[in-house]
């Protein structure tokens, strides 16, 4: 195992257990950055990989940047659906420059994965789902910790996460929109078969 991918796991699995285990409130920032390392290490070796063009990686991230202002902007201020305990330092680095970015990569790097497994006509529907799990995965974890506290959400709840959320989360497949970005440079990769990379 690279050290990537192994940097990756031990974060995501921390962010697991401060969630679980700690109550931590930071917890979420280990676990989008874990996410996003590990399975950059598995794409890297299929010819995709945000961390291999450092100058779209940090025009990308300001982008994710703008759109988790705005966000918080509309959902936090405006509309007063959800809630945090940080300070305003914590909030700015763990909730702005964290984890609205990171959050972004993650989902794109495993869509990509998932794209790569799933090469077939199935891959329309297989998305959604991709993506309304990967919502939950993010989400349930909170339920333990709540660094994030939802408020008079309607349509009730299903896992302690509120049901328009989950449905939300179908928005983050538009981080597809920056697959081509980071597949540029194919020379840069060393061909391998789609099979070994999810291994090795």
């Amino acid at each position: 195992m690279q050290l990537k991918k192994f940097t990756g796991s031990l974060l995501f699995l921390l962010g697991l257990y401060l969630a679980f285990f700690m109550h931590s409130k930071i917890w979420y920032s280990f676990f989008v950055i874990g996410g996003f390392l590990f399975f950059d290490d598995i794409n890297s070796k299929n010819n995709f990989s945000v961390l291999s063009n450092k100058k779209m990686f940090i025009f990308v991230f300001l982008i994710f940047v703008i759109f988790g202002v705005i966000t918080e902007i509309v959902g936090n201020l405006w509309l007063e659906k959800w809630d945090s305990d940080f300070n305003s330092l914590e909030y700015i680095i763990h909730v702005i420059l964290i984890s609205y970015p990171f959050v972004c990569f993650f989902s794109l790097e495993l869509f990509v994965f998932i794209k790569n497994i799933f090469k077939s006509k199935n891959i329309i529907l297989i998305l959604p789902v991709s993506a309304f799990v990967f919502g939950y995965i993010n989400e349930i974890p909170n339920t333990f910790a709540y660094e994030w506290k939802y408020k008079n959400l309607p349509l009730g709840e299903f896992l302690g996460v509120p049901i328009l959320i989950s449905f939300l989360w179908l928005l983050i497949l538009l981080t597809l929109l920056f697959e081509r970005f980071f597949i540029k440079s194919k020379k840069n990769f060393r061909r391998t078969s789609p099979k070994a990379s999810l291994i090795f």
